[in-house]
């Protein structure tokens, strides 16, 4: 087989009936040079079954031996097997759409960028019966303002695209309980400071649906929303009218904030001078406030994992 020049990483954990939806949409992609490394967190249902069943030779399945309970774990072994020069992930919640990976490889050979951030966009949770009638929101996410990095931004690894060097340069990332931010998070503000050149795109080319986001998701085998965009990947008006929604939604929440709830933007503007004062020292700005509102590290992902059934 050819060296993979694209290598992409999911870490799943109780997430069989997520990789059911995000393994075809690395499948289906206009690009097809790459290898998917899965890597389990210590799965002990079907995993490993449902990844064997798409009879890919491209798709690898590691299991580790025990579950470490975070995703850091898992996605730093799926680094070190990692052989393409070019590398990504996909968590397994989320969709690649299907230019992805050929767009996002145009992009950084272009620009010469080590590392690129494409826009996503996120579906907020609603109910079966929303979706089924359309009445569902939608908002765009991993959007740095004025092409530059931002600690305001959440940026989903899955919108993420870098080339290998990054992974020597800045090492493994750190483990849940030695931050107060994601792990996620706190890589790429280290890949900020460490003179990694950024790049990014204004298109979008991912559907980003957190679990994280909703109570049950790892206990309930089955995701509507999955199921609902799944089967409409290759709908060509797809991204146009969700692109529709989310700058409706945008608009919306915009004229909100400025007129009935000018407090948020108030509060955001006069945290400004101190979010400077914590870049200056090499403080990501969500760390001081997430010490204040979730006390140990750790927490905040302690949280999650209970709300969504991990610790079921």
């Amino acid at each position: 087989m050819d060296q993979p020049l694209i290598s992409i990483i999911t870490a799943t954990y109780k997430g069989s009936h997520f990789l059911v939806h995000s393994i075809p949409s690395v499948i289906r992609q206009d690009y097809q040079n790459w290898e998917l490394i899965v890597v389990g967190d210590g799965c002990t249902d079907e995993t490993e079954e449902v990844v064997a069943s798409f009879g890919d030779p491209r798709i690898h399945f590691f299991n580790l031996e025990q579950n470490s309970g975070q995703q850091a774990t898992p996605n730093n072994f799926g680094l070190q097997k990692a052989k393409g020069e070019f590398v990504c992930f996909l968590n397994q919640d989320d969709l690649f759409l299907s230019d992805h990976l050929g767009k996002s490889l145009a992009e950084i050979q272009k620009s010469k960028a080590d590392f690129i951030i494409v826009p996503g966009i996120k579906v907020m949770s609603s109910k079966k019966e929303d979706f089924e009638n359309g009445n569902f929101q939608v908002q765009l996410c991993s959007v740095h303002p004025d092409g530059r990095y931002s600690t305001n931004v959440f940026s989903v690894a899955s919108t993420w695209f870098f080339k290998r060097e990054v992974i020597q340069k800045l090492g493994p990332w750190k483990l849940e309980h030695e931050l107060y931010i994601t792990p996620s998070q706190e890589w790429i503000y280290r890949a900020s400071r460490s003179k990694v050149q950024f790049h990014f795109p204004q298109r979008v080319g991912v559907m980003v649906i957190l679990s994280g986001e909703r109570k049950n998701s790892y206990l309930i085998k089955f995701s509507h929303e999955h199921a609902y965009f799944a089967s409409r990947l290759n709908d060509p008006e797809l991204k146009s009218r969700l692109l529709e929604k989310a700058a409706i939604f945008a608009h919306s929440e915009l004229q909100l904030q400025l007129f009935f709830n000018p407090k948020i933007l108030i509060k955001r503007v006069l945290g400004l001078p101190v979010d400077w004062i914590l870049n200056r020292l090499g403080i990501h700005p969500n760390a001081l406030r997430n010490r204040s509102a979730w006390g140990k590290k750790g927490n905040l992902i302690r949280k999650v994992r209970k709300d969504t059934g991990l610790n079921s």
